[in-house]
């Protein structure tokens, strides 16, 4: 049976979505092909109608993540230090933390993303280098766009391993109250 080039992309598109979600949640590495493939729903055939294996699928998914992360940043106002707090207090919270499959590929991912092929480390590059360039036009300085972003994947990664909701807590309050005062000496004006 043929399918439609609409149908095909909405398929593919319902795939790596699915993929990513099992994936965040239960490690890439460790699921296999018809476990990526069944949680859209789909049979492994359909899978390498897609994909010539696992490498190419998780490229994919690191792409459509970390387009659609850009894009909530991207709706941020550049130097809007409250909008910039909220996004922050968001991403630190214990439902992220909670719910790796509905929240950020990095902080589930990047440490798989490590051990990835050289053709995924560079799309992993591509992707995190416009993450920066949209994150360094909203603070407004790409050392601490960078440094933010680091210590907010980490906090996330590190809550996700401690056995209690106090430890987390904790981790996330440390991280959100540095991102702040980074956020708050670049865009507050200083007292004459």
């Amino acid at each position: 049976m043929r399918y439609s080039p609409e149908q095909k992309s909405r398929s593919r598109e319902k795939l790596v979505r699915a993929s990513a979600s099992l994936a965040k949640q239960q490690g890439f590495a460790g699921s296999g092909v018809d476990a990526l493939a069944s949680a859209a729903g789909l049979t492994s055939g359909a899978f390498y109608r897609h994909f010539e294996g696992k490498g190419e699928l998780l490229s994919a998914i690191i792409e459509t993540e970390l387009e659609a992360t850009c894009g909530r940043f991207a709706a941020i106002e550049p130097r809007d230090e409250e909008q910039l707090f909220l996004a922050i207090d968001a991403y630190l919270s214990l439902a992220h933390v909670r719910h790796p499959e509905a929240g950020c590929v990095l902080p589930s991912l990047a440490s798989e993303i490590g051990r990835a092929p050289a053709e995924t480390k560079e799309v992993f590059e591509r992707a995190i280098l416009e993450l920066l360039a949209v994150l360094s036009e909203k603070v407004g300085d790409v050392p601490v766009a960078f440094a933010i972003l680091n210590q907010c994947v980490g906090a996330v990664m590190i809550a996700r391993g401690l056995a209690t909701d106090s430890a987390k807590r904790q981790v996330l309050e440390a991280a959100r109250k540095s991102a702040r005062e980074s956020i708050g000496s670049l865009l507050s004006p200083s007292p004459t």
